[in-house]
């Protein structure tokens, strides 16, 4: 499973955001995966062309299952969780619950998003280019490198996080950051930690590139609740956060 997530980009489809609120609500009224699916294939219908599993509707349905329906398992704690906030979630905050499952399970839309959100530190605004000249580095030259890249931009703007900048190609934050609850906080340092595979500061972790769009105000005590996530004190008084080595109980 690890190899084939690192190699598969998955992420090759521009997704609504209305999709993905069809798809978590659902699955979290505990419909099987099978009706879901289903349910979403008809309703795609008018919206994504394709009868075949290979055609743009049946990928655009692969990626949603993905996200949503059927997770890895180390994502499924995660997912669970995710189920509460979306139910309390306003607009807004549904952008940031979908992103950490999204995050969390495409580490293709992972790598964009961080690549993205270090140009925007940088230089205030991201260029197509410099996103694929970097995602080249570390998913090598494939033919279908750049309109995958797209998919995952287009979707951003779709989610109204991302719009062109006054630059052909680049683009630019679409709106202020989103402040998010603490425990919507908690959901996308642990999507972030599963994609990342790797622990860091807990500094770095909650101004992480990759989750530029958010606002994340977490304490280290709330942290160190987590089931799925251990909080380390170093020396230095900072706090290393890394995964729980136990898969972690829902």
């Amino acid at each position: 499973m690890s190899m084939g997530r690192k190699t598969t980009i998955g992420f090759d489809r521009t997704i609504d955001i209305e999709w993905l609120d069809i798809a978590a609500a659902r699955v979290s009224t505990g419909e099987l995966p099978t009706e879901t699916r289903k349910v979403l294939w008809d309703f795609l219908e008018d919206l994504v062309p394709g009868n075949t599993n290979n055609s743009g509707r049946g990928k655009t349905l692969t990626v949603l299952t993905r996200i949503w329906l059927t997770v890895p398992e180390q994502v499924e704690p995660l997912r669970d969780r995710a189920f509460k906030c979306l139910a309390a979630a306003n607009g807004e905050n549904r952008v940031a619950v979908h992103w950490a499952m999204v995050v969390a399970t495409h580490p293709f839309f992972f790598h964009v998003a961080t690549h993205v959100g270090k140009l925007l530190a940088l230089h205030g605004q991201a260029n197509r280019s410099q996103i694929k000249r970097r995602m080249t580095e570390s998913w090598g030259d494939r033919s279908t490198l750049e309109r995958t890249i797209q998919h995952v931009l287009k979707s951003m703007a779709q989610w109204g996080v991302l719009k062109p900048g006054s630059e052909k190609g680049s683009l630019v934050v679409a709106r202020n950051p989103i402040r998010v609850s603490e425990e919507i906080a908690e959901l996308l340092v642990h999507g972030v930690m599963l994609s990342q595979g790797r622990g860091m500061s807990l500094s770095q972790l909650v101004s992480h590139p990759a989750i530029f769009p958010f606002k994340l105000q977490l304490n280290a005590a709330t942290l160190r609740r987590h089931p799925c996530l251990r909080v380390q004190r170093q020396g230095d008084q900072s706090d290393f956060v890394e995964l729980a080595e136990n898969p972690c109980h829902h």
